[in-house]
C-alpha cells in the first residue's frame, strides 16, 4: 500500500494542537483576563510574518510599528468600549494608514501599499476583535470556545478526508491539495460537532448548531484558500516555521480569523449580541 504523505510532522502537530487548545480553554474558563493578551500576541506574530514576507517579496507596506499599534488599539477598544469603540478606532486607523501610504504617491505605490496595509489591519484586527466582542455576552467564553473548536474540527475533518479520498480539487492552481472530498469532510465533522456539542455549551437547538457549524466549515475553507492564494502570490510554502508541524502563526489563523466574525454575527442573531 502506498504510504500517505501528510507533508508535516503529524505527531508534533497533534501534540501542539492539544497544547494550544488547552491554553485557550485555560484562558477562557480559568483566567479570562489573560485571553485578550493571548489573542493580541497571536495577531502581532501573524502580522509580523505577513509584514516580513511581503517585504522579502519586494512589496512595500507601512511600518510594522504602525500595524502593531493599530492591532492593539482595535482589540482593546473592542474589549473596553465594545462595537462602537471598535468601529471608531478602525475609522481613525483607516485615516492614519491612508496618510502614511500617501508618502509612496510620488512613486505611484499608494494603491498597493494602502491595500496591503489596510488588509493586514482589517483581516487580523477587526476579525480578531470579534472574539473580544463575543466575550461581552454572559456565555461569551462558551461562544468563543465553540467557534474555535468547530473550526479546528472542520480543519481536521477536511485534512484527513482530503488525504484519504481527495481526488477532485477545488482550485488546484491555488491550493493543489484542497479537494471537494475534503470540504465534505470538513462539513461532516463540523456538522456532527454542531449537532451534539454546541447545544451542550450554548442555548442552541441541534439544527441551529448544525447550520452554524456548516457555515463555519465553508467560510473556514474559503479563508484557507484565500491564505493559499496569498502564499502563491508571494511565492512561499508557509509564512514561517514558527510552529512545528503547522507553519507560521498566520497559517493557523487563516480559518479562525473569518470565522470569528461569522460566529459573532451568527451567535448574535440566534442568542443575542449581549
Amino acid at each position: 500500500m502506498k504510504k500517505i504523505q501528510t507533508g508535516r510532522n503529524l505527531p508534533v502537530a497533534i501534540l501542539l494542537t492539544i497544547f494550544l487548545i488547552s491554553l485557550v480553554i485555560f484562558c477562557l474558563y480559568v483566567a479570562e483576563f489573560l485571553f485578550p493578551y493571548l489573542v493580541i500576541t497571536a495577531l502581532l506574530m501573524a502580522a509580523y510574518e505577513l509584514n516580513s514576507q511581503w517585504r522579502k517579496a519586494g512589496l512595500d507596506i507601512v511600518p510594522f510599528s504602525l500595524t502593531a499599534i493599530s492591532l492593539i488599539t482595535l482589540l482593546f477598544t473592542s474589549v473596553y468600549f465594545g462595537l462602537n469603540g471598535l468601529l471608531l478606532s478602525y475609522l481613525v486607523i483607516f485615516i492614519i494608514t491612508t496618510i502614511f501610504s500617501l508618502k509612496y504617491l510620488q512613486t505611484n505605490k499608494f494603491k498597493p501599499v494602502f491595500l496591503i496595509s489596510i488588509f493586514v489591519v482589517s483581516y487580523l484586527g477587526i476579525l480578531g476583535s470579534s472574539a473580544m466582542l463575543m466575550l461581552e455576552s454572559t456565555d461569551g467564553a462558551s461562544r468563543v470556545f465553540v467557534f474555535i473548536a468547530a473550526t479546528a474540527l472542520s480543519d481536521t475533518g477536511g485534512y484527513l478526508t482530503g488525504i484519504l479520498f481527495g481526488k477532485h480539487f477545488i482550485a488546484p492552481n491555488i491550493s493543489p491539495k484542497k479537494s471537494y472530498e475534503g470540504l465534505v469532510g470538513s462539513i461532516v465533522f463540523a456538522g456532527i460537532f454542531g449537532y451534539f456539542a454546541m447545544p451542550l455549551f450554548l442555548d442552541l437547538g441541534p439544527i441551529q448548531g448544525v447550520i452554524i457549524a456548516i457555515l463555519l466549515a465553508i467560510v473556514g475553507t474559503m479563508g484557507d484558500l484565500f491564505e493559499s492564494g496569498l502564499k502563491r502570490k508571494i511565492g512561499i510554502k508557509d509564512f514561517s516555521s514558527l510552529i512545528p508541524g503547522h507553519g507560521g502563526m498566520f497559517d493557523r489563523l487563516d480559518s479562525l480569523a473569518p470565522n470569528a466574525l461569522i460566529s459573532y454575527i451568527a451567535f448574535g442573531i440566534t442568542l443575542g449580541f449581549i
